[in-house]
């Protein structure tokens, strides 16, 4: 077996991306809501948008439909955004204001020190939350 240092692949980070039911309704809402800039915009063959934070996250988005994919029950996803900010609580009002669904409510964990919580965007594909205690 080899060892991780001979493997000669050098994978370097790109972009997350949502497959979205609704391609212009949810760059939107990552836009005005969660504060992504649209980086790049792709709308002649397909559609797809690079989003990114002024704090370096990077996400993409495209049309599922046109990626032939069919949405299932975006709770079940198996890969799920996860952020980090300053004040959790204050992030899940400003999202249960601007359409977002909380799916746990802000917690403190007494143990660790920190604040985490969920929610899901308006397609419902689930994203975490955690302060910056957490480990």
């Amino acid at each position: 077996m080899k060892k991780p240092d001979d493997n000669p692949i050098d994978l370097r980070p790109r972009e997350t991306v949502i497959l979205a039911a609704d391609f212009a309704s949810l760059v939107a809402w990552y836009r005005d809501v969660l504060g992504f800039a649209v980086t790049s915009l792709i709308e002649d063959s397909f559609h797809y948008a690079n989003l990114a934070t002024p704090s370096g996250i990077g996400i993409g988005i495209a049309s599922a439909e046109e990626m032939g994919v069919v949405p299932g029950d975006r709770a079940n996803n198996t890969v799920v955004l996860q952020f980090e900010v300053d004040d959790v609580k204050a992030l899940f009002g400003h999202i249960e204001r601007a359409g977002g669904k909380i799916t746990g409510e802000p917690t403190f964990n007494k143990q660790d020190n920190f604040w985490f919580g969920s929610f899901a965007d308006p397609e419902g594909n689930p994203c975490w939350v955690v302060d910056k205690n957490c480990p």
